[in-house]
């Protein structure tokens, strides 16, 4: 089976912020999708989505039976959220068994949520501030060259991860598209954003980076739809700043140590998405830049 025959896909995680864009992208594409996730209330659906701990091997060989792709966004979705050594037991769990699972059934294409946390995230913060490591950020913008670098249980989750997929995509021949999304964002949350421009060290620490969920959605169609081997990992970030001053101004005043490498716009990302562009024809469509009144954007 290619990508082009593709056609039933299984999106877990579905209740989440990224899992609810990716099921109404990918149905609005003609795609039959059977969504799933562990929270979906007591009686074990919630709008259709069927209810699987894909902490459980079987659970997950029994969600996947059937379906072509799986688009797997299900996670523990950041750090500080539960206990380092739950955090990193249960998504290397549910990443291993899904990737397993989906090895044993001979799907198509395993489409899965890695985190721009892998790349050295939290810049500049040390462990007082974050429940880890201090992050390190050695060149901007920061591209896929920056791995690996993790400096949480979660961001080591990840990283794990992306090994133990790289290994299944080898031995399975199946392709494997991570994709290392950055800080997700709904049209709603765009009012936040001016109060981030007084301060800009309260977003220094993943480069002011973000990506609307719909980008997130349409990347993960992109992932089952490229004409792709192996096992590939590429930055999905907006092509923009959260700040509504020049990139290069506001990197130089916060991590003036830090090397500029190339050219980035005015306001564009130093999370690069060069490689997504390139792998899947990633292109971000939407910016708080249509959200926020042009007034308001200082």
């Amino acid at each position: 089976m290619t990508a082009t025959t593709i056609r039933r896909v299984c999106v877990t995680g579905a209740t989440g912020k990224a899992g609810r864009g990716a099921v109404r992208e990918l149905r609005d594409s003609g795609y039959d999708v059977l969504a799933t996730d562990v929270a979906v209330g007591p009686d074990g659906r919630l709008s259709g989505v069927l209810r699987a701990d894909l902490t459980d091997y079987g659970q997950a060989v029994e969600v996947l039976r059937g379906v072509d792709a799986v688009v797997h966004l299900a996670n523990i979705p950041a750090p500080g959220m539960s206990t380092p050594a739950v955090t990193f037991n249960e998504n290397v769990a549910m990443n291993f068994n899904v990737f397993h699972a989906a090895a044993s059934l001979g799907l198509a294409r395993v489409v899965w949520a890695s985190s721009e946390t892998t790349l050295g995230l939290p810049f500049g913060l040390g462990a007082e501030q974050f429940p880890g490591a201090p992050g390190e950020l050695r060149y901007a913008p920061v591209d896929e060259g920056h791995f690996p670098w993790p400096s949480t249980s979660y961001a080591l989750s990840k990283v794990a991860s992306e090994t133990i997929a790289e290994q299944i995509s080898r031995w399975s021949r199946i392709p494997f598209v991570g994709l290392r999304i950055s800080n997700i964002m709904e049209p709603a949350d765009y009012e936040s954003f001016p109060s981030y421009w007084p301060d800009p060290r309260s977003r220094q620490w993943n480069l002011w980076g973000y990506v609307d969920v719909r980008d997130v959605a349409h990347a993960c169609r992109l992932g089952l739809e490229a004409a792709v081997t192996g096992s590939s990992n590429v930055i999905i970030a907006a092509a923009d700043t959260v700040m509504n001053r020049p990139s290069r101004d506001v990197l130089a005043e916060v991590f003036p140590d830090v090397t500029l490498t190339r050219d980035v716009g005015e306001f564009g990302t130093l999370l690069s998405i060069d490689r997504a562009r390139a792998l899947l024809g990633y292109e971000p469509r939407h910016s708080w830049r249509d959200h926020v009144k042009p007034e308001d954007q200082g």
